[in-house]
């Protein structure tokens, strides 16, 4: 069975009406048709390459994630997509791109992954607005970037952990500066 592309409007609004089913949002507050028409554009333009079954899926996911609380309002798109995309501080950040872990039928094909932003940035506010040009992302120079978890909650493998200090152990040998506090600095 071939994955579609694309999400489809039908498809967007059987979510919608899902979701505020669930939510209890009474008949007067639900949206037009006009405002679904801008929110279908609105998800498209965040998240162009989700699809049909994507979509339900990780809809399905945050569903079921919202049992037992008290008060729940519309997520936001980033909040939604959380369960597809690998996330940062409770967003799905799409320049991270797809959660390893996801079930066959919610795997990108190569035409999504190539959708995806070139490199990944952060989504997160810098600390200081008024100061936000001082703050850049970082970028490793002198060593590489760890290598991505295997999920988010597992981190390393112990075999990555230990490639990547035989890495540094490597560079320190053929003539890299030691970073690492010597014994004089302990004394």
């Amino acid at each position: 069975m071939e994955q579609q592309s694309g999400l489809t409007i039908e498809t967007f609004l059987a979510v919608a009406e899902m979701i505020a089913a669930q939510l209890r949002i009474k008949e007067a507050d639900r949206w037009t048709p006009h405002i679904c028409q801008l929110k279908f554009v609105s998800f498209t333009s965040e998240f162009p390459e989700v699809n049909d079954r994507q979509f339900l899926w990780t809809a399905e996911q945050w569903l079921q994630s919202t049992g037992g609380q008290d008060f729940l309002r519309y997520p936001t798109w980033k909040e939604l997509m959380v369960p597809l995309y690998r996330s940062e501080n409770g967003l799905a950040n799409r320049s991270w791109g797809f959660r390893e872990t996801l079930p066959p039928i919610c795997q990108p094909t190569a035409s999504q992954l190539n959708q995806l932003p070139a490199a990944p940035r952060s989504i997160a506010a810098s600390p200081d607005p008024h100061n936000a040009h001082a703050y850049v992302p970082f970028t490793a120079n002198e060593f590489p970037v760890l290598p991505p978890p295997a999920d988010e909650a597992g981190g390393l493998t112990p075999k990555q952990w230990a490639d990547y200090l035989n890495f540094l152990a490597t560079e320190e040998h053929h003539g890299a500066v030691d970073h690492r506090p010597s014994a004089q600095n302990h004394s």
